[in-house]
C-alpha cells in the first residue's frame, strides 16, 4: 500500500483545504522556498504518529497575513491505496468501502488547561467508527531532517539512531536475555574484581564505605556498591556508539576515530546508511514512510547523485516502502525519473501540487526528458519563469538582454518586473536544437488545453528560410541558394518548431517567439546591431589579412554605425557577420562571450522585439 492523498486544512499555510496526491515508491517534491514542502512533511509526521514530532503549538494553526483570518481547528486526511489482502485486513477498521484505508485528525485550537491542543484521530468515513490505536505499530515512519544533528544519532544516548537499528536487529527475545546476560555477567566480574584483576574499583568501593562508616557512624550511615549504568536491553544499545575510519574495508580497531571529528557531510552520510540499515532489518511486514527534508545538506554532487540513485533502486525494491523527499538540489531532480518529481506550488490560502507522472507523457517525451534533464536543465524545475532557446549564443546573451528590456518595460507599465532574470527567477535553458516539442508538454498537455507546471515559459526559435534551389531536368538538386532574407520579403520558414507556435500561444503561461527573419545572429544584426557586432569581430579576428581582410572589412562596417539606405547593402552586411560569426576562426560561443563583454562596456544594444517579449513573458509580463 501507499499514500496516495493528503488532505491539509487549517495547518500552516493552508488556510483552505488543500489536496496533495503522492506516488507509490519515491516522490521528489520540489519547490520554491515557503511553498509547503516542510509543511506536507510534517503534517505526515503528525497524522501518522512520528515519535519525535514535537508537540502542536499556537503558531501551526493558520493565520492569514492580512485580514486576520485565523483556522479555529487543523484537519489532516491521509488516504492508502493498493492494500494488500492481509493490509486490508491489518487496516480494516480504517477501511472504507472502496477497501482504501482512510486516516483523519482533528486539532481543537482552543488548549486544555496543561496547555495541549486536543486531537482526535479516526479511521474510515464516520468519526463514531471503531477505532484500534494498535493498528499504528504496522507503520513506521521514518523522519530525516534538513538540518540534521548528524553526531547526535550516531553517538550513544536515547536519541541513538543506532539504538534502534539494533533493536530492529534484535527480534528474537531470547537473543536479547543472552545480550544482557552476558553484559551483566562482565558488569559483575569487574565490580566483583574477580581474579584481583580490578583493585582500582573494589578499593574505591570500600574507601567509600569506610569514609560513610566514619562520618555517619552505624546509626545514620549507608552501604554502598558500584555497577555499571542500567544494564536492560535498551540502555545496553543505548550505550553503544559509532566510530569511523575515512577508507572502506579497515578492520583494525586501534584505527578507528569517534565521530566527532568527522566531517559533517559524511557524519550525514552515516547517519543516511544507519537509517538504510534499520530499514533492511524491519519487519517486511510493515509499512514504512521514510521522509527525508533536503538530503543534499553537506554533500557534493556525485554523492547527491548515488545517493538519489540508490533510493529509487530502494523504493523499486521494497514494495511496503514509500519515500518522500523534499530538496532544491537540480542535481537530484536530474538523477531520477521524471515521474518522481512533484512540483509544490504555495498561494495564498494553501498548497498545489503538480505530479508530472500525471501528465500523461508519450513514452519518447519521457525518455528524452530524462536523458537530458541535466543539472541545467533541471533547474526548470525550481524557477518562477523559463525561456527556452536553441543555442550557446541564446544562453549566454539573454541574461545580458534583459536588463535593457526590463528597464524599458518598467518605464512604461505601471506594474514594474524585477530588473534581471536573477531577480525574477527565470533561468534561460539551452536545448540545444529545436526539440521544443520534449519540453512543453510540462506546461501545457498535448492538446494545448490542462495548464501544467504554473511556471512562466516562453521559447525563441530560427525561422530558417528554406533555401531557393534549382534542379536539373531529371529533379537533382544543381544549385541550393541560402537565403538572407530583408523585412518586408515572403519568407518560407523551414523549422519544424514554427508549426507548435499557435497552439502554444494560445496556453495559458506558454508562448514561442519566431525570429522573423532567419536566426538569432542574424536578426540580431538586422535590428540595429551591424555596427557592434563588426566592431567584435574586428577586434576578435585572429588575422589581420590587409586591405581584403576580414578586419579591414568589419572596420568598414561598423563606421557605417547602422546607416543604410539600401536593404541590399544592409543585407550584404548582415550576412558578412553572421557567416563569419558561425566559422572555425571565430566560433558561436567565443563571439558570444566577446560580445557580451562589449555590452557590458558601451551599455548599448537594440533588443529584438521577438527576443523582448520572450523575457518580459518568462517574467510575468504583459507581452501580448
Amino acid at each position: 500500500m501507499y499514500i496516495s492523498e493528503l488532505i491539509i486544512n487549517g495547518y500552516r499555510n493552508c488556510g483552505e483545504k488543500s489536496r496533495l496526491s503522492f506516488n507509490a515508491g519515491l516522490n521528489i517534491l520540489v519547490g520554491e522556498n515557503a511553498s509547503g514542502k516542510s509543511t506536507i512533511i510534517d503534517a505526515l509526521r503528525m497524522i501518522l504518529r512520528d515519535p519525535e514530532q514535537p508537540y502542536i503549538s499556537e503558531d501551526d494553526f493558520y493565520k492569514s497575513f492580512i485580514g486576520n483570518v485565523q483556522k479555529r481547528n487543523i484537519q489532516i486526511d491521509v488516504t492508502l491505496r493498493d492494500l494488500s489482502q492481509e493490509e486490508k485486513v491489518t487496516f480494516l477498521s480504517w477501511c472504507n468501502a472502496e477497501f482504501d484505508a482512510e486516516l483523519h485528525m482533528e486539532v481543537e485550537s482552543k488548549p486544555n488547561p496543561k496547555g495541549y491542543f486536543k486531537k482526535s484521530i479516526w479511521g474510515g468515513k464516520s468519526k463514531a467508527s471503531a477505532f484500534e490505536e494498535d493498528t499504528f505499530d504496522f507503520i513506521n515512519v521514518i523522519y530525516l531532517p534538513a538540518l540534521r544533528n548528524a553526531e547526535e544519532k550516531l553517538t550513544n544516548g536515547r536519541k541513538s539512531r543506532l539504538a534502534l537499528l539494533l533493536k530492529h536487529q534484535y527480534k528474537n527475545e531470547a537473543r536479547q536475555n543472552e545480550l544482557v546476560t552476558a553484559f551483566n555477567d562482565f558488569n559483575k566480574s569487574v565490580i566483583k574484581n574477580k581474579d584481583n584483576k580490578f583493585n582500582e574499583i573494589a578499593k574505591a568501593r570500600g574507601d567509600i564505605n569506610t569514609a560513610m562508616e566514619k562520618s555517619m557512624g552505624n546509626v545514620f550511615g549507608q552501604s554502598v556498591n558500584l555497577q555499571f549504568t542500567e544494564n536492560s536491553f535498551s540502555s545496553i544499545l543505548q550505550s553503544i556508539k559509532m566510530v569511523f575510519f575515512p577508507n572502506v574495508g579497515e578492520m583494525d580497531d586501534e584505527k578507528f576515530r569517534d565521530v566527532a571529528i568527522n566531517s559533517l557531510g559524511y557524519n550525514n552520510l552515516l547517519y543516511i546508511a544507519t537509517v538504510f540499515a534499520e530499514l533492511e532489518a524491519m519487519n517486511n511486514n510493515l509499512f514504512t514512510v521514510l521522509l527525508i527534508e533536503e538530503p543534499e545538506a553537506h554533500l557534493h554532487p556525485q554523492i547527491q547523485s548515488k545517493l538519489i540513485k540508490y533510493l529509487q533502486k530502494l523504493s523499486n525494491e521494497k514494495n511496503n516502502l514509500q519515500i518522500i523527499l523534499t530538496t532544491h538540489s537540480a542535481v537530484l531532480a536530474s538523477s531520477v525519473s521524471v515521474d518522481t518529481i512533484i512540483h509544490v506550488t504555495g498561494t495564498e490560502t494553501g498548497i498545489t501540487v503538480k505530479k508530472l507522472s500525471d501528465f500523461g507523457l508519450d513514452e519518447s517525451i519521457k525518455n528524452y526528458l530524462n536523458r537530458w534533464m541535466d543539472i541545467t536543465k533541471s533547474t526548470l524545475l525550481f524557477s518562477k519563469g523559463v525561456i527556452l532557446v536553441e543555442g550557446i549564443c541564446e544562453a549566454m546573451l539573454l541574461p545580458a538582454f534583459a536588463p535593457i528590456v526590463l528597464r524599458k518595460y518598467n518605464k512604461d507599465h505601471q506594474r514594474k518586473l524585477p530588473c534581471t532574470l536573477e531577480e525574477a527567477g527565470v533561468t534561460v535553458v539551452n536545448i540545444n536544437g529545436i526539440n521544443f516539442k520534449y519540453f512543453y508538454p510540462l506546461f501545457c498537455d498535448t492538446d494545448w488545453k490542462e495548464e501544467r507546471l504554473p511556471i512562466w515559459c516562453s521559447g525563441i526559435t530560427d525561422r530558417d528560410p528554406l533555401p531557393d534551389v534549382e534542379k536539373d531536368d531529371e529533379g537533382k538538386i544543381v544549385k541550393k541558394e541560402e537565403k538572407y532574407p530583408v523585412k518586408g520579403e515572403k519568407i518560407v520558414g523551414g523549422n519544424e518548431a514554427i508549426d507548435l507556435a499557435d497552439d502554444i500561444n494560445s496556453t495559458q503561461r506558454a508562448r514561442l517567439y519566431v525570429a522573423p527573419l532567419k536566426t538569432f545572429e542574424y536578426d540580431l544584426a538586422m535590428s540595429g546591431n551591424i555596427s557592434i557586432m563588426a566592431e567584435v569581430l574586428e577586434e576578435k579576428w585572429p588575422k589581420d589579412g590587409g586591405e581584403k581582410g576580414v578586419k579591414n572589412q568589419c572596420k568598414q562596417i561598423k563606421n557605417k554605425n547602422n546607416v543604410y539606405i539600401d536593404k541590399e547593402e544592409m543585407r550584404e552586411d548582415a550576412k558578412f557577420i553572421y557567416k563569419h560569426i558561425d566559422c572555425d576562426e571565430m566560433g558561436k560561443g567565443f563571439f558570444s562571450q566577446a560580445l557580451l563583454e562589449k555590452i557590458e562596456e558601451k551599455n548599448i544594444l537594440v533588443v529584438p522585439e521577438y527576443i523582448k517579449k520572450a523575457i518580459i513573458w518568462a517574467c510575468g509580463g504583459d507581452c501580448d
